[in-house]
């Protein structure tokens, strides 16, 4: 399809529904893609659901109720001699950790761990940016699914924010969304100096995104060709969600005094760490239950390895935050806004408030998926990122080269060893073949 096609189908006013081919190893319903207001797609019942929680109430007594259950019904999914289907049962989730490493030194002096991975000459940049209490890991499936869909096409950056993963601790005075904004930029200036990029985050990774748009609007608008927000919200957290959570007095007052006596909580998950941690894991799925007890252990790991300091310095400014600065900057940007319809700790209707200042943007709702969405339902989010990144080198090449080869050919797929051909589709859904989707890119047998 033309790039002059693709724009007009995406403008007509009618929503764009993307049904990507089903992975055999996936339990959950086909996503639902939605034009707010309206919800195209999906089985009747969950278009009806997904309505019903469009606005769901916030406040602390929602949120506490919420996620309190969601709490008590996920402890079970990490009891060892739990006994379910797990597709995901020996697959190597840090695998991200052989990459290119290095390390970005951010603007206050913080180091900032990176990971690279494709040629350094890639025509096209992703980064991405993790969320609260996780780490670059989290990106464990996108990392492969978007290099075998477009192999040497794309260069992809990882790196952890800071006081999270490898990176280093952060002062609580520089525990802020525009200070990882500025470390965003840091990175992209360190990483991808020149060139187009796209850049994805979640949930505070989310709001880092927006803080550099917000902040780095001249860049934006010449180099960014894509932004994906997954998980997020552009302001007003505290009404809902772990918003709700941390805005309680009592927590508020651990929080503050695990600041100012870090030695006190840093052994292990002590006090504010033993409150706020188990929340955190009860909002990351949609249904725990049903939930690879493999990821389950994954993001429960990702959760406890994250220092307790680190926890409470970020606790005012998931509260405050406010980066509505960034919605006149993203207006000119392809931009994908995704979320699970049962996110309980950024909830859809924080999704649903960016989409409606975002009129041109893509709005994908998951339905049965959680926080973690992207590890949920790794091969759908993939997908989706991945028509985003598609759309991005599609642009480039409007950009740089003549009106004849505007168009990628779309006579030949991804090769089924995860590299690109240079007559390759970026566009292509990459389900022409069972050794090109992304969701049998895994090595195992489905």
């Amino acid at each position: 399809m033309s790039q002059k096609d693709d724009t007009t189908r995406r403008g007509s006013g009618r929503p764009q529904l993307r049904l990507p081919r089903r992975p055999s190893r996936s339990p959950a319903e086909p996503p639902v893609e939605v034009r707010s207001p309206q919800l195209v797609g999906g089985a009747p019942g969950d278009a009806e659901t997904v309505a019903e929680e469009i606005r769901t109430p916030g406040g602390l007594a929602a949120g506490l109720s919420a996620l309190g259950a969601a709490t008590i019904g996920s402890v079970s999914t990490l009891l060892p001699g739990r006994r379910a289907k797990d597709p995901w049962a020996g697959e190597d989730m840090w695998e991200l950790g052989v990459d290119r490493g290095s390390m970005v030194t951010a603007s206050d002096g913080v180091p900032l761990a990176v990971r690279e991975a494709g040629p350094t000459d890639a025509p096209m940049t992703v980064v991405f940016a993790h969320g609260y209490t996780l780490s670059m890991d989290s990106w464990h499936f996108q990392r492969r699914h978007l290099q075998q869909r477009f192999g040497s096409e794309i260069r992809m950056v990882f790196y952890d924010q800071r006081g999270h993963g490898l990176s280093s601790k952060s002062s609580r005075a520089n525990s802020t969304i525009a200070q990882i904004a500025r470390d965003l930029d840091t990175v992209v200036s360190a990483t991808a100096p020149t060139g187009p990029i796209v850049v994805i985050g979640h949930s505070m990774g989310g709001m880092a995104v927006m803080g550099y748009a917000a902040r780095h609007s001249a860049t934006v608008r010449e180099r960014v060709l894509g932004v994906g927000l997954v998980s997020t919200a552009m302001a007003e957290l505290s009404e809902a969600g772990l918003g709700a959570v941390l805005g309680n007095r009592t927590v508020a007052r651990i929080a503050g005094l695990a600041g100012r006596t870090p030695g006190v909580f840093t052994s292990g998950r002590k006090a504010f760490g033993a409150i706020i941690s188990p929340f955190i894991y009860g909002g990351s799925f949609g249904d725990p239950a049903k939930m690879s007890p493999t990821v389950a252990r994954f993001v429960d790991k990702l959760i406890a390895s994250t220092d307790v300091l680190t926890i409470a310095n970020f606790f005012e400014t998931l509260t405050q935050h406010d980066e509505t600065a960034a919605i006149p900057v993203l207006r000119d940007v392809r931009t994908t806004v995704l979320c699970g319809d049962r996110d309980l700790l950024t909830p859809l209707d924080r999704s649903v408030d960016i989409a409606e200042e975002l009129p041109d943007a893509e709005f994908v709702v998951v339905p049965g998926c959680g926080h973690m969405v992207m590890l949920e339902e790794p091969a759908y989010v993939s997908e989706v990122l991945g028509d985003l990144v598609a759309d991005a080198i599609i642009e480039w090449r409007a950009r740089t080269q003549g009106p004849a080869d505007r168009s990628p050919s779309t006579d030949s797929s991804p090769a089924g060893d995860g590299s690109a051909s240079p007559d390759s589709d970026p566009a292509s859904d990459g389900s022409a073949s069972p050794g090109s989707s992304p969701s049998t890119g895994h090595s195992k047998a489905s």
